[in-house]
């Protein structure tokens, strides 16, 4: 090969390697551009459902719809209205007047009223009296409605060991069951569904006045009180 043919085989093979090399360089600018546009599509999609947080959801099966997480409201027991407890957290009542506590769709389903209050009443034959304080008997009348849970527990809490008395100096002392009346006179341990109740409870204690207070910590209910 001479020298002329060696110059064009050399100028070939160089045309060829810039051609070589612009093309490798447009397909690299290629890619580079593809990927750019796939990146802010990406971007875009993702500022889109940030904005939209109910479209990323999966469309509901139409014969197989998902179960309602909502919870229907939980049931409270409330005193009837237009009652508001005191600083001391309870309803405060009066003689006669009617207390209670049932649910918010019926709050009144569950009554009862001190109706009067006597202080050293005399013994039954077969009662004692106490050796310190006084007896303090409650004439109670009640009244339940359809709600058996709630009508056995207005029941358990009419009793003694619920009830307490806050005397004139503001102390506060747990009444005690008494034995001086007759038992029969008493109001029952078990209350029934729709029944009307009237009878007594037998409270001992150290004071012969003051504020008399029934808890109504088992009911979800503010507490009761009444002077006497």
């Amino acid at each position: 090969m001479n020298d002329t043919d060696s110059r064009l085989v050399a100028d070939l093979a160089l045309e060829r390697q810039q051609r070589y090399n612009a093309e490798h360089a447009s397909r690299i600018q290629l890619i580079r551009l593809v990927v750019a546009v796939v990146a802010v599509i990406a971007a875009t999609t993702a500022v889109f459902f940030m904005a939209h947080p109910s479209m990323s959801e999966p469309l509901a099966n139409p014969g197989n719809p998902a179960p309602s997480s909502t919870q229907p409201a939980a049931t409270e027991d409330s005193e009837p209205a237009g009652s508001s407890p005191n600083a001391r957290g309870n309803i405060p009542k009066k003689l006669g007047e009617s207390a209670g506590f049932g649910s918010v769709t019926s709050p009144i389903q569950n009554t009862f009223s001190i109706e009067r209050i006597t202080l050293d009443p005399p013994c039954s034959p077969q009662g004692t009296r106490p050796d310190s304080g006084h007896t303090i008997l409650l004439h109670v009348e009640v009244n339940t409605g359809p709600d058996a849970e709630r009508a056995g527990m207005l029941g358990r809490i009419l009793a003694p060991g619920f009830f307490s008395a806050i005397g004139p100096d503001g102390v506060s002392h747990d009444a005690w069951p008494g034995a001086c009346t007759d038992p029969a006179d008493r109001l029952p341990e078990d209350f029934g569904v729709n029944q009307t109740y009237a009878g007594t409870i037998e409270l001992n204690l150290p004071i012969s006045a003051g504020t008399l207070v029934l808890a109504g910590d088992m009911t979800n209910a503010a507490g009761w009180e009444w002077a006497f």
